[in-house]
């Protein structure tokens, strides 16, 4: 049974269906074998294991693609998969905690927040886990518990870039803080008795993209990273290593980038995978490719004449790859066996990859599942998104939520607006809440919603969130469509005492692959701001956005930057809109005047496409100069 299978059947059922014995439970098959031995240490039980697979089971451990590897039975041997994300909660299953994004983890400088979110969904992870074991019959566990998507270590350098969301901020020490704290607490490492140095994991996390991928180039595919050395070691590499550190984060493993970093792809880099991972960090994290086929840019940008498929496998091999994820896992692994046949990999290469496979599924406890003094047993259905884990996605909302402005208009009394105005094409909507790489819950709280639990409102949507664009920002859109509903708010507006006007960015504007070119609101939402502030009495603005929007405040007595807030999104702010909370979030990047923009628009290849950030008029607080500044960072 696929793991996506699993998690329908769990979310349709919520109860297991299967009755299999745990990997190497007393009076199993294999629990006769040593690498069921606990005292042994995960080192030597997973060389143990390695040397009973034949060629093409450990080349299955080598390479696969989505859903995931083959179960081995005759091992009672879990498949294997790498495609999850846990940075805001469990993406894909449903009926999850989903909480404030990482860009908003990243607003709220809390690091005791950041844990509580991350202990709550290894908590979650660790539900389906056990659910996903049942319903396939014992065939599946891990899927849910290996993040190949975990905390990126990319910086928001420029506020353009689309993933900009899954960050943490532009800032090199916030991120090292925020993303240490969130991979430390969401493997939450517990000590195996009886074998001393090893350690239990509830998630694996994969420390995302090393290195480079972190800006706007949308002329590039894939990105060319051109950069001094300086600028590496004070802007990009310290978060990597900060993750990597077994002393400080301790990913389990890393994801080589698509792409190069001055001429060297990044799968293909031996300083990256070996003289900083190895050497300096002093890190075994399982290397892996990304799933966009990270492998295959090596061919992609010729590196040392590559051309095909096997000169880029044997390039990322001989680099320091050891696990490839991907479009093309059939490929690779034909190509794999085939190369480790005719001598051209040495078995040992395949061998050792297989062995570090086997030693992270030992770590999240596949071979220990069934021991009493297992650390995450116990857990029950209902604390997926129980009350508590709800409270906490309201929390993060809210210590996420940005003041920008303030004239005197907040906090709001429910006394004193009799009828409140919540307009525009975010004030309603669940999803637009979540963003990216999210989980489905039980509930939402919209931002009207919110509000209109504290006081009488009305809502109106004014314009939709996304539209089929055009390149400089304007959208292609019905005659007449847009213009009723533009009408329809302002009549909302003229009635009301008080206005508050919902708009943002979202997937369509930033979201991976969508990388967006101006500063400012799409033009439509600009439309519907301008013609509702002209009727209205007073006019608050939230910004659902991730790297910030260079509105015109002129009219407004208060302007909110609200970064996806999660399920409980609209609850949160509400408490900051009215005053049950004090707002303590500070801003992750740099806000931008649309001036910045038209420079780097204008001098795309000297600026936006660099990666240093002093060149041209600078960027992150750290580098801008002269007057481009809209809200600063922090």
């Amino acid at each position: 049974m696929s793991a996506v299978f699993a998690l329908a059947a769990l979310a349709a059922t919520g109860t297991p269906t299967g009755n299999m014995a745990y990997t190497c439970a007393p009076g199993s098959v294999e629990s006769k074998y040593p690498f069921c031995d606990r005292k042994l240490g995960f080192e030597a039980r997973s060389q143990d294991l390695m040397k009973r697979l034949n060629t093409t089971e450990k080349v299955m451990l080598w390479g696969h693609s989505y859903p995931g590897t083959e179960y081995i039975e005759r091992y009672n041997m879990k498949t294997w998969s790498l495609d999850h994300t846990c940075i805001h909660g469990v993406n894909k299953a449903h009926g999850v905690t989903v909480f404030a994004h990482a860009i908003a983890q990243g607003a709220s400088f809390d690091r005791d927040l950041v844990a509580r979110i991350s202990n709550a969904t290894s908590i979650e992870a660790r539900i389906l886990s056990e659910k996903e074991y049942q319903n396939s019959h014992g065939e599946s566990q891990a899927s849910v518990l290996s993040c190949d998507g975990g905390p990126l270590a990319n910086s928001a350098h420029d506020p353009r870039w689309g993933r900009i969301s899954e960050t943490y901020g532009e800032d090199p020490y916030l991120i090292q803080q925020i993303g240490v704290t969130a991979m430390r607490s969401l493997q939450n490492q517990q000590a195996v008795p009886d074998s001393p140095g090893d350690y239990f994991m509830a998630t694996r996390q994969v420390t995302r993209h090393f290195l480079g991928y972190h800006g706007a180039r949308p002329d590039l595919e894939p990105p060319y990273m051109n950069v001094t050395m300086r600028s590496l070691g004070d802007s990009y590499i310290p978060t990597y290593g900060s993750y990597q550190d077994p002393e400080l984060g301790n990913a389990d493993g890393i994801m080589c980038a698509i792409s190069s970093v001055n001429g060297v792809p990044s799968c293909a880099n031996s300083f990256l995978l070996t003289d900083l991972l190895r050497k300096k960090w002093n890190s075994d994290a399982l290397v892996q490719t990304d799933c966009c086929d990270s492998l295959s840019a090596i061919s992609s940008f010729h590196y040392k004449g590559a051309t095909t498929h096997e000169d880029a496998l044997v390039l990322g091999v001989e680099a320091g790859v050891q696990v490839y994820y991907g479009y093309s896992g059939g490929t690779y692994s034909k190509l794999m066996t085939d190369s480790v046949e005719n001598g051209t990999i040495p078995m040992s290469i395949l061998d050792s990859a297989a062995a570090r496979v086997i030693k992270s599924m030992m770590k999240l406890g596949l071979y220990d599942t069934y021991a009493a003094d297992f650390p995450w047993k116990n857990l029950t259905w209902s604390q997926l998104d129980s009350p508590q884990h709800r409270s906490l996605a309201r929390e993060s909302a809210a210590k996420s939520t940005v003041l920008l402005k303030n004239d005197g208009v907040l906090p709001l009394s429910p006394n004193t607006y009799k009828n409140v105005a919540v307009i525009g094409p975010f004030a309603n909507c669940t999803e637009c809440l979540l963003q990216s790489y999210n989980g489905y819950p039980s509930a939402y709280t919209t931002i009207f919603q919110g509000i209109s639990n504290r006081t009488h409102a009305t809502y109106s949507l004014g314009s939709n969130t996304s539209c089929p664009t055009k390149a400089d920002n304007t959208c292609w859109t019905t005659p007449g469509v847009e213009a009723d509903a533009i009408t329809a708010a302002v009549n909302v507006a003229k009635d009301a005492d008080l206005t508050i006007l919902v708009v943002g960015l979202g997937s369509t504007w930033e979201g991976e692959g969508n990388d967006r070119v101006n500063m400012t609101l799409p033009t439509i939402q600009a439309a519907l701001q301008q013609a509702v502030e002209k009727v209205s009495k007073k006019v608050i603005i939230v910004s659902v956005s991730a790297g910030g929007v260079d509105l015109d405040e002129t009219t407004a007595g208060a302007v909110v930057y609200a970064p996806y807030g999660g399920e409980e999104g609209g609850s949160g702010l509400a408490d900051v809109l009215f005053g049950d909370f004090n707002p303590s979030a500070k801003m992750p990047v740099t806000v931008y005047k649309q001036s910045w923009a038209d420079s780097m628009n204008a001098n795309h290849t000297t600026t936006m496409g660099e990666f240093d950030l002093e060149i041209g008029l600078g960027r992150t607080h750290r580098y801008v100069e002269g007057d481009y500044v809209k809200h600063g960072f922090g």
